[in-house]
Formats: C-alpha cells, structure tokens, sequence
C-alpha cells in the first residue's frame, strides 16, 4: 500500500488523533505512508517522526498563502507519486481534488469528519467548505466517514451512496486505560484534593462543545454540593478561554472550576475525573467519549452523532442544548456514585478497537487500489 495523508496540521485535536493512530498502525504493518501538512508542528508531528513516519510539512505561511502554497502541493505529490491521496477534512479533500489534476495519475479518499454541525457557526470559509464539499463529492474514488451518522448525513446531502462508506474512530485500549495512580497524580497537579467528586469536560475550546451549557450546570450543582471540581482541559484560543473563564466565574465557580488546557497526557487525566461530560451540540464520532469510557470512566454525553450508539447502556445520554437534562444527569450521577456501574472499557473493546480502524481501513484502501 502506497498512501499520502494530507491534513492542516498535526497539533491536538480529535481528527489529527485518529490520522496519527491510522498511520502509525499501517506504518507498523508494512504500508508505505507519508503524511502531508499545511502548517508545520504539533504534538503528533513529533509520535509520527520518532515512529519513522515522514511528515512533510507545505509550510503554509497563513490564510492568503494560497497559490503558492497550492503549487507546492502539486509538486510534492509529482515528488512522492503516491497510489493514493486520503485526504482529512473539507479544504484537504477539495485541494486534493484539485491538485490531481495536476500530477501523477492516483486514488483520491476524502475523509469527512463531521456529523449534524452547522457550517455556519465557522464563518464564511466554513459554509464555503461545506458547500464545496458537497459539489465535489461525486469525484473521489472513496469517501469515509467516521460516523454512522455523518454516513446518512453526507448521503442526505447528495454524497454517491456507492462509494460512501463508514470506519467508526479507533480507540488504543493499550495507553488509554483505566490507572487511578496516574489520575491521582493528575489531581494533584491541578490542585484537587483526593476526596473531591470531580466532572470534567474534554474537549477544544469551541462553541460547537458548549462549555457555556457544562458551565451553566455545574454552577447549579455547586450550589448544592459542596465537595465537586470540574475541569475543562483542551487547547484553544485564549480570547475564547477568558470569556468562559468570566462565564465560570460570574456563575461562583472561580475555586471550582480549572482551564488546565492542552494536556499532553490524556489517559492519566481521563483517570483524574470521576464522571466524563460531553456537552457538545454537534459531533460525528467523538474521540473523547470513547478515550474516556476506554478508561473505565462513568460518562454522560449529549444524543449527537455516534455518541448514543457508542455508548449503548454504559451511560446517560441528553439532549442536545437542553441544560436541564444535563444538571439532572449530572446531579443522579453524584448522587448513586456508590452503586456499581457496568465498565464502558468492555464497550469500548467490544466495538472501538484501533485494530478495527486499521484493518477496515486496509482493506478499503486495498479494493481500492487493487493490492491483494
């Protein structure tokens, strides 16, 4: 197999989680792969290059940077001369539409990651992204969601059914489990005491997670309880950070709620919380739920994308925006925290294995490009 990924960039985020867990897979198999990138860096820039991955950055120098930054593109794919161009997100699918008519004859995947978002919600180049997604969507060879509702979604939208297909995430079962010694030691990094019941949200700092709703609960429960923290640990812009930190502390959550951000050892904070919340008003597959469950936390999502499926009876589900269901959740969680509970690892090994992503994806690829 001979494949060149293209994707933004390879800093924290739940799509540049699964490309680095895909490749390295496929990497360790045998195959051939090479990632390609806007813009150099990242915390998964570095897994790739000490596994021997090569990284091949475009070096993009910002938003404007946009023929150049094309050419360069078409260049490395004369250079590199793959079978196949997999490309991850809405502008790495459309370029690489492009860009193949430019270069060496080969298969062209696009990887759609999103579910029941609203492009909207990310400005004009958002809703451009989108719309030209959905133009576009007759020409590759393949399409692979990540989600069994991104599948009907993209489908509804006009994608061909014949070549539209679903690889549920992948979960590594080996590094994300469940280790109270390393969550003790996360807790004390944050400043909680042992005894602390604590929910936690995971997550980038961005309106479609609604930390605004997570903020809005915990406040209410708060009140009631003395003894809960939460936290939302994630990047993002620290304008967006201030503002749900003014949110946090207008609503008397200032000694009870932390913004860590980044964490670069994810499993040991899974295993600092007590119940994982995801809040989101949108998702397809939801890396963190399943990286949360993998670690034997109890968890509480919103009903979006492949939240419910994923977590079958090993949780609570709510609405969607609805505030209430989640403080209701939250506060019947606390409350029956001494009542055994099935563990969402066996959900997660059941259904999320990484072995799954990477055989399924193989032997997509292999139909695809004829490799027995």
């Amino acid at each position: 197999m001979d494949v060149l990924f293209l994707i933004r960039s390879l800093h924290l985020g739940g799509a540049e989680r699964q490309l680095t867990l895909l490749v390295l897979a496929m990497h360790a198999a045998g195959h051939r792969v090479r990632v390609a990138t806007f813009y150099d860096g990242g915390a998964f820039e570095r897994d790739l290059n000490q596994a021997g991955v090569p990284v091949l950055s475009l070096h993009k120098s910002g938003r404007w940077d946009v023929l150049p930054f094309f050419w360069r593109l078409v260049c490395l794919l004369r250079q590199e001369n793959p079978k196949i161009v997999h490309g991850y997100l809405p502008m790495s699918n459309v370029l690489l539409w492009l860009a193949r008519y430019f270069a060496p004859a080969c298969k062209l995947v696009w990887g759609v990651r999103v579910s029941d978002f609203d492009p909207s919600q990310y400005g004009w180049m958002g809703r451009l992204e989108s719309w030209l997604e959905t133009r576009l969507a007759c020409f590759p060879d393949l399409i692979i969601c990540n989600s069994w509702k991104g599948l009907s979604l993209v489908r509804h939208r006009g994608f061909p059914e014949s070549n539209t297909v679903c690889v549920p995430n992948g979960i590594d079962t080996r590094r994300f489990r469940s280790d109270p010694l390393s969550g003790a030691r996360i807790r004390k990094q944050w400043g909680i005491a042992p005894e602390c019941f604590v929910f936690g949200l995971m997550g980038r700092l961005d309106p479609v997670k609604n930390h605004p709703g997570f903020i809005t609960a915990a406040a209410r429960l708060a009140a009631e309880f003395s003894e809960l923290n939460f936290v939302c640990v994630g990047p993002g812009p620290d304008v967006y950070r201030q503002h749900l930190q003014a949110l946090a502390n207008a609503a008397g959550l200032s000694a009870r709620m932390i913004f860590p951000g980044a964490c670069h050892d994810m499993p040991s904070a899974y295993n600092a919380l007590d119940v994982f919340v995801s809040a989101s008003l949108s998702e397809g597959s939801p890396n963190v739920l399943g990286e949360a469950m993998a670690c034997g936390v109890q968890v509480i999502s919103t009903d979006v994308g492949d939240a419910a499926w994923l977590m079958a009876d090993y949780g609570e589900i709510v609405p969607p925006g609805n505030v209430d269901a989640l403080y209701l959740a939250m506060r019947q969680m606390y409350l029956q925290r001494a009542l055994p509970r099935k563990n969402p690892h066996e959900r997660i090994i059941e259904v999320f294995d990484l072995t799954f992503l990477e055989q399924r994806t193989v032997t997509l690829l292999s139909e695809l490009s004829g490799v027995k």
